[in-house]
């Protein structure tokens, strides 16, 4: 008999094991979370907290007679807490075609749905076809494509940008929160605004003191997150921002956000980004991530001739739970009743018998005496 349940510490050597067989590409987000998933064995006691109150990644295996056939990842997106990505969904070849995959999606659906989560997305290779169908089947639908680039180690920079000194480019500070929500949100199509539900807590950064390129280095890896940007000068707004991920020491994960209406700097900002991330010795694999809905940026990577690593579907599923009204009484108006009626008898010359009743076609007439004729 399969039970799905938390992962648990004492199953991680398990885990570990299956996850070898994923045999198709898979984002380079997930693959940097394979390190940190026998960290979610000791934190499965959230399984039993909403899910507002997860601080980390949970993961949710399936065993039968104490071996791991299965496993699924599931982590949140924003701070809202309302959307959460599907990191690894992986089922143990000769365990394939049972249905377990689908069981584990409904059971996620089930837990998170039910504390209020509303929606689901998950990135697939579009060489993996056997999962397009799984997710196609459990409600999700393709919304954009997403293509991962990898940036080589020979990978030449124009002399001015290696070496340049003065650029509109800045570390963000704090007080761009808001600005960052801002620009981030009008950078997404409307139907992801909705399904990401990003709030401006999602864009906190922290003041960082820029002594020397070394110690900024290791605080900006330590941080784990942070954001190169671009201001305009008169308008005081934000035009593009990078948000540079450092999953762990030399892998580096990076996203621009270029504003349509400042796409001829995306080529700019892709080599502003690697000039300064060459500056500051963060060397290791950069990977670029390109969405179909901001063209420009991707025309400006294919430009710089970046390898490309995969391609994706940004799958999106949105649970829909019917909201609860007030069940309401209707009042039906009190039915009023003619007053009672007296029989009185009726005199001796008004009443009739049934023989002096005769019944003529459309008529109908009352003879007082049964001798009268027609």
């Amino acid at each position: 008999m399969i039970k799905i349940g938390p992962l648990l510490a004492m199953d991680t050597a398990q885990t570990r094991a299956l996850l070898r067989h994923q045999n198709e590409p898979m984002p380079f987000e997930s693959f940097c979370a394979e390190d940190a998933l026998a960290l979610r064995g000791f934190t499965f006691f959230q399984h039993w907290l909403p899910c507002n109150m997860h601080f980390a990644p949970m993961a949710y295996i399936a065993k039968e007679d104490g071996i791991v056939l299965a496993l699924i990842s599931i982590s949140s997106v924003g701070k809202s807490k309302s959307c959460w990505r599907i990191e690894h969904l992986v089922v143990h070849p000769n365990h394939r075609g049972r249905g377990i995959a689908q069981e584990l999606l409904r059971f996620a659906f089930a837990t998170f749905a039910s504390q209020g989560a509303a929606h689901f997305v998950a990135e697939v290779s579009d060489q993996n076809s056997a999962a397009l169908s799984l997710l196609g089947n459990t409600g999700f639908r393709r919304c954009y494509r997403v293509t991962h680039y990898q940036v080589s180690v020979d990978f030449d920079l124009p002399a001015s940008v290696d070496g340049e000194d003065s650029s509109p480019f800045r570390l963000a500070i704090p007080q761009d929160r808001q600005a960052l929500y801002q620009l981030f949100q009008e950078c997404l199509p409307p139907d992801l605004r909705i399904t990401y539900e990003y709030v401006p807590d999602d864009f906190l950064v922290s003041e960082v003191a820029t002594e020397s390129f070394e110690k900024l280095t290791r605080k900006l890896i330590k941080r784990k997150i942070w954001y190169w940007v671009s201001q305009d000068p008169d308008r005081k707004n934000l035009t593009a921002a990078v948000r540079v991920l450092a999953h762990r020491e030399g892998d580096f994960h990076l996203e621009f956000a270029v504003h349509p209406g400042w796409a001829h700097t995306a080529e700019d900002t892709i080599l502003f980004t690697l000039g300064i991330m060459r500056r500051l010795n963060m060397r290791g694999v950069i990977s670029i991530k390109g969405f179909d809905f901001q063209a420009h940026v991707v025309k400006a990577i294919e430009k710089l001739g970046l390898e490309r690593t995969g391609t994706f579907s940004l799958m999106a599923r949105d649970h829909w739970v019917r909201a609860k009204q007030k069940r309401v009484v209707r009042k039906e108006a009190p039915i009023s009743l003619p007053s009672p009626g007296i029989n009185l008898p009726l005199p001796a010359e008004r009443r009739l018998l049934p023989a002096d009743i005769r019944l003529l076609p459309g008529n109908l007439h009352f003879l007082k005496d049964k001798n009268d004729s027609l």
